[in-house]
């Protein structure tokens, strides 16, 4: 038998996924086989997939099981190096011993898929070496812009991971939204599921099928009723779900195609009471083809407080339909 010892960057593991990290990729199926005949063991003990390790134990496993190359290199161009060292200097905002804090633009992917060329997880990947690189604890939409905290190792992405789930850090979003919701305060609990509807694959709003979300939003400023920049935090994190939830208040956001949120949202000075020349005024398709919605802050349960700056897009549409973000907004969801 061989044995390895569980370093601290494991502690809190699922045993499971600890394996593949440290020995190399193995089948489920035959990882669970291996671990009731015991060929594989965790401090000399027969253990379950699903339990979770500690630093300092040790696994021992028979010298006949082979798990795949473990350090799989991922080979980039230097014009992709060189674009993902651009983007990384662009986006950053801070880092510490635990994490670092990133400012993602509209239409950058988190995470690679088959029609993803360039993504966060793919920068990171670059930037950093392969087998140290950080880990991604949470996710915001591609047609989301805004902070993006990634952790700079297991221990603290698990670490990262409880919080999210305990709802111990806030997170704030911000979205011009049109119209405006019809209380200045609310809190939408409406269970999400994904499905079928009008023939595209998109979350809905489902009482029978659907998991609970929670979304509480307060008005920042508005204009008449016809649009607004709200302020948003999700107590739960399904996908899609401020969009979903906006829609289904009568209050999509601005730029959203897939749910609802309307192009057209100003006309005339008699929409937009004080703005002068407000016809004359058109969006153009940058404009247009950019969901209005932005995540800005986080508070960790310390207190500390992360901001991503608003993008020049968002900054620019609030001017125009004369807007204006308050100051220290990161206490209204406390």
């Amino acid at each position: 038998m061989k044995n390895i010892n569980i370093p601290m960057s494991e502690d809190g593991s699922r045993f499971d996924r600890c394996l593949r990290r440290l020995l190399g990729y193995i089948n489920q199926a035959l990882l669970e086989k291996f671990l009731r005949s015991g060929l594989i063991l965790l401090d000399n003990k027969k253990t379950k997939s699903s339990a979770k390790v500690k630093s300092g134990q040790t696994i021992f496993y028979s010298n006949d099981i082979n798990f795949e190359k473990k350090d799989i290199k991922h080979v980039y161009d230097k014009r992709t190096k060189t674009y993902y060292k651009n983007l990384y200097n662009k986006i950053f905002i801070k880092e510490t011993k635990e994490y670092i804090a990133l400012n993602k633009p509209f239409g950058l992917a988190v995470q690679g898929g088959n029609s993803q060329k360039y993504h966060i997880d793919g920068m990171l990947r670059n930037v950093f070496k392969e087998t140290n690189f950080p880990k991604l604890v949470h996710r915001i939409d591609k047609e989301t812009s805004g902070l993006l905290v990634v952790a700079r190792d297991q221990q603290t992405a698990k670490k990262f991971s409880n919080y999210f789930k305990g709802r111990k850090i806030i997170k704030t979003y911000l979205a011009i939204v049109s119209p405006c919701p019809k209380t200045e305060t609310g809190i939408i609990d409406l269970p999400i599921f994904k499905g079928e509807h009008k023939g595209q694959r998109k979350m809905t709003v489902d009482h029978n099928k659907g998991k609970q979300a929670i979304t509480e939003y307060k008005i920042l400023d508005k204009v008449s009723s016809r649009v607004g920049l709200i302020a948003l935090y999700p107590k739960t994190g399904r996908t899609h779900q401020l969009r979903v939830h906006l829609e289904n208040i009568n209050a999509p956001i601005v730029g959203d195609k897939k749910y609802n949120g309307s192009l057209g949202v100003y006309s005339s000075e008699k929409d937009l009471p004080g703005h002068e020349n407000i016809s004359q005024i058109k969006w153009n398709d940058e404009d247009i083809k950019n969901l209005q919605l932005h995540a800005y802050s986080i508070r960790m349960p310390s207190n500390e407080v992360i901001e991503a700056e608003l993008s020049e897009n968002f900054k620019k549409n609030l001017k125009f339909l004369g807007l204006t973000l308050p100051k220290n907004i990161n206490n209204i969801f406390i």
